[in-house]
């Protein structure tokens, strides 16, 4: 990799935020502003059919930092590799354009690479905002520091599965570029969704080393009508090419590594975890989301359909009840007695316990 003064390269996807994209570029300008080494802003504006590149291109003109490549759509994998690909720094973080940065995020991340000058990956704190509701994304008590095979693999798992604050996310870590172009780690640009959470697995499966800084330095949006909360018919499907790619994934991992039979035992419960919670997920974003003009009953076949095919029930049949979060732990209890009109009333419940926690944020 050829040396850059450049400390810190913020790649950050756009595509149609026109609502959101000013604070989201507003906080980072004041970060960088703030900050005594340099860094520089990659936008990718990956086709936006409204004004969220022209947005973008106008703080390209006021900050020489700023640079916005214009592409055609392909996703925001894609668009994430482009930044890559063009980042100059030595650390890269990835920023969604409907989130913002708190006020010395830049700072907190600085103080932590020049702490720790010999890790890959830095994990952090976040806030998670539900209108005018706060929650903090805390992932452990206090900072730590893992070098041991067993504790990055346990990290690795967490990615996958955690019953506490997820670590699938992008935006609360930052990564040694040099590492990524190494270990060749890109997001998967054939994986329409997860593609976040597989990339990490594969950046903490081949690391060393990882920290923990209990800094807050992003808040992350909860937008109710976002693309990731939107009816996707197709969600099954798009699954089941993340499930195809995490069984290889898993495959070539063992194999290399020899694992023992009870460390691949702990990866694959991580992963029918990952399964269920994706069915729970498809529940509201597929089989009965308003925007599904299908008969009840017929929502109610594709569930108990889905069930019975793979890797569903390989998932609901070998999870350990005791690696699942309450909530799901009754899904599985449904799923394994086949009870489809039972998964679509926990899904009603879950739905007005979650319109509430809406309303009252």
């Amino acid at each position: 990799m050829i040396k850059t003064n450049i400390w810190l390269s913020i790649i950050i996807p756009v595509y149609n935020v026109e609502s959101y994209i000013v604070k989201c570029l507003e906080s980072i300008v004041c970060n960088v502003l703030k900050c005594k080494d340099k860094v520089e802003v990659i936008v990718i504006n990956d086709g936006s059919s409204d004004d969220s590149g022209r947005i973008a291109d106008s703080y390209a003109a006021k900050y020489d930092f700023v640079q916005v490549v214009h592409k055609k759509n392909e996703g925001v994998a894609e668009a994430r590799n482009t930044g890559i690909e063009l980042a100059k720094g030595e650390w890269l973080y990835f920023v969604d354009s409907d989130d913002w940065l708190t006020d010395d995020a830049l700072v907190s991340m600085y103080q932590c690479c020049r702490e720790y000058e010999s890790v890959d990956i830095i994990l952090f704190d976040a806030v998670k905002n539900i209108g005018d509701r706060e929650e903090i994304w805390e992932h452990f008590p206090s900072d730590r520091v893992w070098c041991d095979k067993a504790g990055i693999r346990a990290l690795q798992r967490k990615v996958l599965y955690h019953k506490g604050m997820p670590l699938a996310a992008p935006w609360d870590k930052i990564y040694r570029k040099e590492y990524l172009d190494k270990n060749n780690i890109r997001f998967q640009k054939k994986l329409k969704v997860l593609d976040d959470m597989v990339f990490n697995v594969e950046a903490f499966g081949a690391t060393d080393e990882v920290v923990y800084c209990k800094k807050q330095i992003y808040h992350y949006r909860y937008v109710a009508d976002s693309i990731t909360n939107s009816y996707k018919p197709d969600r099954v499907e798009q699954d089941r090419v993340v499930w195809n790619y995490l069984q290889e994934y898993m495959k070539t991992m063992f194999d290399a590594e020899k694992s023992k039979n009870t460390e691949a035992e702990l990866f694959l419960q991580s992963y029918y975890c990952r399964v269920i919670k994706s069915f729970s997920i498809c529940c509201r974003l597929c089989f009965f989301n308003p925007l599904n003009e299908k008969s009840m009953q017929n929502k109610i076949r594709k569930v108990k359909k889905v069930l019975t095919e793979s890797p569903y029930n390989e998932a609901f049949r070998l999870v350990k009840l005791k690696n699942i979060e309450w909530k799901l732990k009754i899904v599985v209890f449904m799923g394994r007695s086949g009870m489809g009109a039972g998964i679509y009333l926990l899904h009603c419940l879950y739905m007005l316990q979650r319109r509430w926690e809406e309303k009252k944020g």
